[in-house]
């Protein structure tokens, strides 16, 4: 296994639409044995693989997490292949933050419930219903497989001060 780089905002791979995978083989496990590594390495709740440079719709969700207070008592990571969330319910006002847009963080609205379908690396079926924290955090990686970012929902002004404190950031971190 290896930790990868992880695409940070301004990488155009992150505003593409992903594609769907269409065969489950053993570079596709091993590509998701290295984004869970990477997840957990990076402290992160999930990993979209366009964080990683590859244009397909595969996620890595840590379901250990319960808030963003509390570490994992055990990590719980799931992968889902080709996932689709079929139904959100309520709606819930709470802080993110990405991976790919480091110390950056917004209150954004998102679906308090939701349920998500995809498939296993065994081709199986997955379903399941989530919610508060999870759900935000699944919803946050599914923007990712269309070419969103968190701060694409917010207003144009909070947007551009995000994007000059990010820029800061990178020039203070290259």
């Amino acid at each position: 296994m290896a930790i990868l780089t992880i695409r940070h905002c301004l990488d155009p791979v992150l505003r593409r639409k992903c594609n769907a995978i269409e065969n489950i083989n053993q570079g596709l496990v091993d590509l998701s044995e290295d984004m869970i590594e990477t997840m957990f390495d990076s402290q992160g709740v999930g990993l979209a693989a366009n964080q990683v440079g590859i244009s397909e719709r595969l996620i890595a969700v840590d379901l250990g997490f319960k808030s963003p207070e509390e570490k994992p008592e055990q990590h719980e990571p799931l992968i889902i292949v080709n996932p689709e969330i079929t139904s959100m319910e309520e709606e819930q006002i709470g802080q993110e933050g990405c991976l790919s847009i480091p110390e950056i963080f917004a209150d954004i609205k998102r679906a308090k419930r939701v349920e998500v379908k995809g498939v296993d690396l065994d081709g199986k079926d997955v379903r399941l219903e989530v919610e508060d924290y999870m759900a935000r955090a699944f919803q946050h990686e599914m923007d990712h497989l269309n070419g969103k970012l968190f701060w694409d929902m917010l207003s144009k002004v909070k947007r551009d001060i995000l994007k000059r404190k990010f820029k800061k950031w990178l020039k203070g971190n290259a």
